[in-house]
């Protein structure tokens, strides 16, 4: 018995030819959103329409691949899709995973920002509740600090630029000296008044020596850096 009869179809004339249910689901999958499939089965309103959509943008497409592995699946002429049963399971199992894997897809895409809007929330939150202190900043570090009842002692100089300002009541000299090398002269004074100098040496460990006739007198020296 012919197939159109089993199916319960009686045509008059010639039956035109059936068309292959694997061929049309492979036009459905490759080139479903030009609508090839909904042509090759001769529907070429809903191959039109399914072109200028895109595939219904996308949820025709699927849809269709599985519309295609249905037991009753027709073409246009009403003429059922040659394929075994076998085959028939085969493209719609195949139709499933190309949904889940679609889906996780889909998933992975809209996690991916969802996840890295949720990292930048907890980092900020983090930042408010607990904030980091602030980077240090640099200020005027006293280095040395000298007075007639106070003796001087060592001066460490990190930048080797230093600040002095002092009052003396007599003659005075001052000197910084190095740990090896001749003494440096920083202030020579023949008459009592107070001021500021600014020196510049080496960086490293100095002694210093003030030589003056006042016994009322203070020096501090100072640089500017970060302290510490």
């Amino acid at each position: 018995m012919p197939v159109a009869e089993q199916r319960g179809l009686f045509f008059d004339g010639d039956l035109p030819p059936q068309r292959s249910l694997r061929t049309a689901w492979v036009l459905a999958f490759f080139l479903g959103f030009t609508g090839a499939d909904r042509f090759y089965l001769r529907r070429p309103v809903t191959g039109i329409l399914k072109t200028l959509t895109l595939g219904g943008a996308g949820i025709w497409w699927l849809i269709d691949l599985f519309r295609i592995t249905k037991e009753y699946a027709a073409d246009g002429a009403s003429m059922p899709l040659s394929g075994t049963d076998s085959l028939r399971r085969g493209l719609r199992l195949a139709s499933a995973v190309l949904v889940v894997a679609l889906a996780g897809i889909a998933i992975y895409a809209l996690a991916t920002p969802v996840t890295g809007t949720v990292t930048a929330t907890v980092t900020a939150l983090n930042a408010l509740l607990n904030p980091a202190p602030p980077p240090p900043v640099k200020e005027w570090v006293t280095v040395a600090e000298a007075s007639g009842a106070k003796p001087p002692k060592p001066v460490v100089t990190v930048t080797g630029r230093l600040h002095m300002e002092y009052t003396f009541t007599g003659p005075t000299v001052v000197y910084l000296q190095p740990p090896k090398g001749p003494a440096i002269t920083v202030l020579s004074q023949v008459r009592a008044r107070p001021g500021a100098i600014n020196v510049t040496l080496p960086p490293g460990t100095y002694k210093l020596i003030i030589s003056t006739t006042g016994t009322s007198w203070k020096l501090k020296a100072e640089e500017f850096r970060l302290p510490g």
